[in-house]
């Protein structure tokens, strides 16, 4: 082991939470564990534990993971007795105690990390400020690495992925499988850019699509850089010839613009789609609403949606003078 991988912990992320509430009321569990195996598990005692039973995928999957007490014989209320569940202060010292212990660099990891990181800094209400400086700002995407790989087929995830902290466990499990491929970048932080330029193989829609007829400047100096073309067949590339250019594709989420809640109806992460009508389609067959203004709506029959309906309503018969 280098000297920098010696005073480097790796530390991953999950978190169950409810996807239409972004704020700390959202969030139903955390789940951290490191390199080392040092784990810690909280589940957040101020969870709206009605919209969790009003969400059928959560009160599948993940209701049943948590700490519960049995009323008439159907356990359908959070046992706050529980040690694992705590109060919002206690989280809060739960989580810094365990960043602050260890080797003094941190690298934090996620699998779609954002909503993840999201929901762990919202113990703080995003506050930078009041975070204690142990708590990492960011995180190392794991999809990412999957993708730097060559987007390889995965090991199946345990039984029980949908408890925080096993959840937490697949992902230094995926992290560790990755490290093992040939074709993954082998550095101290396990996610630095490899040599050359990993390409994802073309979609059946891609391989099936009619070549382009607008001019596309083929010439290896453009592709690579000045130096390229002397380069010798099967050298890998250096840091000076990195390229200049990376091959892009655009692709599209949806977000509801009452709510800010993405589009995601397996539950696993936020779904991306090849253009704006391929979304609009999607989007509509699960109850979604285009409205007229150009502002596009979840199905959630709260105050706060059916407030932008009665905004759309034309004014009643008699009604304004």
């Amino acid at each position: 082991m280098s000297d920098t991988a010696s005073t480097m912990r790796r530390v991953y992320l999950h978190c169950e939470f409810l996807p239409a509430d972004p704020t700390v009321r959202g969030l139903i569990s955390i789940g951290l564990t490191d390199d080392s195996g040092c784990d810690y598990y909280a589940v957040n005692n101020g969870m709206d534990v009605g919209a969790v039973l009003n969400v059928p995928w959560l009160a599948d999957n993940v209701w049943p993971h948590l700490p519960r007490c049995t009323v008439d014989g159907s356990p359908c209320l959070l046992d706050r007795t529980h040690p694992d569940v705590k109060l919002l202060d206690e989280m809060r010292d739960g989580v810094a105690e365990y960043f602050a212990v260890g080797p003094p660099e941190t690298h934090l990891y996620a699998y779609y990390g954002g909503r993840h990181i999201w929901r762990l800094h919202s113990l703080w209400d995003h506050d930078w400020a009041a975070m204690p400086s142990s708590v990492p700002r960011w995180c190392h995407e794991l999809r990412s690495l999957v993708v730097q790989a060559g987007d390889p087929p995965l090991p199946e995830r345990a039984g029980g992925q949908h408890h925080a902290l096993t959840g937490a466990g697949c992902n230094r499990a995926l992290h560790e499988y990755l490290l093992a491929l040939s074709t993954c970048p082998q550095y101290d932080d396990g996610f630095r850019p490899v040599s050359g330029l990993h390409r994802m193989p073309p979609t059946d829609r891609q391989a099936a699509a009619p070549p382009r007829t607008g001019p596309v400047d083929k010439s290896s100096a453009a592709c690579w850089g000045p130096e390229s073309s002397s380069r010798p067949p099967g050298r890998p590339v250096t840091r000076g010839e990195r390229p200049s250019r990376f091959p892009t594709h655009q692709m599209h989420s949806v977000v509801c613009d009452v709510c800010d809640y993405v589009y995601d109806e397996d539950g696993d992460g936020f779904e991306v789609f090849d253009s704006p009508e391929a979304a609009a389609q999607e989007v509509l067959r699960h109850h979604w609403k285009c409205l007229s203004d150009g502002r596009v709506m979840c199905p959630s029959d709260d105050g706060e949606h059916q407030a932008v309906y009665d905004e759309l309503m034309p004014p009643e018969p008699g009604a304004g003078g």
